[in-house]
């Protein structure tokens, strides 16, 4: 203090340097302290990374659903991949994607040639963008990871395709129902699209192009494409397990108000059902049997572990997970629409994971030391569902054995569909934590 007065000309400076000093260190300590309180619990001020809010969108459609939207997606790109060797097929596909990129489809390699098995790994939402307006376009851009097969003159070849797709639809175009929002025909009238000589349906005479009633992918942009088979017998090392838990802001308010509305969605009933879930999966998939499997997971998640299960087979493998148990789970989301809730979960397990020839023959994993993991689940149920999550293996409708419930979701006894969330929660996406951004 001294020097400050005496010797103004260094006390000064020298003032302001300890004071630059004391601050910063103030905070980064603060910072620190935020840091490693972030994954503590979900009271904390833990912020996902969203790519893209697709829940902004009912702003504009009050019925619009991520969950429907997603289902949408999946099957468009799905139709669009398989017709890509067809094209009367991809003309059928007008109401849904622009000519330009009908025709940058149809020529991508292997060009002319058929494509199946196609089953996305991944669809991550980049981008969300409204239009100032009411007469404007809402766009959307999605990022894929997907695998498929093609019919080859040397015989069937697989591909991995990384791609981006951006979607369009005016804002005051409006979503469609759960029943209807994969019927890729007219988007208008619902017939199968065909062309009049004026460039409308045929069947109800409106011009259905150019996102006017539904979505359309205005530009394809492939990132990487590679012919490989699925990576089997390769183990990597866990990577993400101790990384800190993304909450969604808001999380315990929104999910105590669910709470208030459906005391069954309490954690622990939750807990149970998630427990159920995992038991079952992993038993069908290490029997590389996903009919016991079916009753819990959505179409487009038991589409893609069908995709694995087949491949393990062709390979004459199969993914061993045996002794495993989940540790804990803590609820990281729940977004709400019209038509459902969409809960995420952070599910930390463990257990043995290893790969092994028909023979028994040990191939990779270790058969003795056991795996902690961590992944991110989503399990969605109608909005209007209520009642304790179940954690027996009855139809929900009917009583009877779930084993007994086809590839298309609906149990054989009484007919009722199980899939869509209408009786319980059911699991719809698995996300690696090192991959998961909110």
């Amino acid at each position: 203090m001294r020097l400050l007065f005496e010797v103004p000309q260094i006390g000064v400076p020298l003032l302001i340097i300890v004071g630059v000093v004391v601050w910063y260190h103030y905070r980064n300590d603060h910072q620190r302290q935020a840091e490693e309180t972030w994954d503590s619990a979900p009271t904390t001020a833990a912020h996902a990374a969203r790519h893209g809010d697709l829940g902004s969108i009912r702003r504009l459609d009050p019925d619009f659903s991520a969950v429907l939207f997603t289902d949408f997606v999946y099957a468009l790109y799905a139709r669009a991949q398989g017709a890509r060797g067809d094209a009367k097929a991809m003309e059928a596909l007008a109401p849904y994607v622009e000519p330009d990129t009908r025709e940058a489809l149809m020529k991508r390699e292997p060009a002319g040639a058929p494509i199946r098995g196609v089953v996305i790994g991944s669809m991550q939402v980049e981008r969300v963008q409204l239009p100032a307006g009411p007469d404007g376009m809402i766009d959307v851009e999605v990022a894929f990871e997907a695998n498929y097969s093609a019919a080859l003159p040397g015989g069937e070849r697989g591909f991995y395709v990384r791609e981006a797709w951006r979607l369009q639809r005016r804002a005051d175009a409006k979503s469609r129902t759960p029943e209807t929002v994969t019927a890729l025909g007219c988007p208008n009238c619902g017939a199968p699209f065909e062309r009049s000589d004026s460039g409308a349906c045929r069947f109800c005479g409106q011009q259905v192009e150019g996102g006017r009633f539904d979505w359309t992918v205005h530009h394809v942009r492939v990132r990487s494409l590679e012919s490989r088979p699925p990576p089997l017998t390769h183990h990597a090392e866990e990577v993400g397990t101790d990384d800190r838990t993304l909450f969604m802001p808001g999380i315990q308010q929104a999910h105590a108000a669910l709470i208030a509305e459906d005391p069954s969605t309490a954690p622990d009933r939750i807990d149970q059902r998630v427990r159920t879930i995992h038991a079952e999966m992993n038993a069908g998939w290490t029997a590389l049997d996903l009919r016991r499997v079916r009753p819990y997971v959505s179409d487009s998640l038991f589409n893609y572990l069908q995709y694995w299960i087949d491949a393990y087979r062709a390979q004459g493998l199969r993914n061993v997970l045996a002794s495993t148990q989940v540790l804990r789970m803590v609820i990281v989301k729940l977004e709400r629409d019209r038509w459902y809730d969409a809960l995420t979960v952070r599910v930390w397990a463990r257990g043995l994971d290893y790969t092994a020839r028909m023979n028994g023959e040990h191939v990779s994993g270790s058969t003795k030391h056991p795996r902690t993991y961590s992944e991110y689940w989503t399990l969605i149920r109608g909005s209007k569902v209520r009642g304790a999550p179940a954690s027996d293996v009855n139809c929900p409708n009917c009583g009877g054995p779930l084993d007994r419930v086809n590839m298309a979701g609906a149990c054989e006894y009484c007919g009722a569909h199980l899939t869509r969330g209408e009786f319980d929660w059911v699991l719809s996406k698995i996300e690696q934590d090192e991959a998961y951004a909110g």
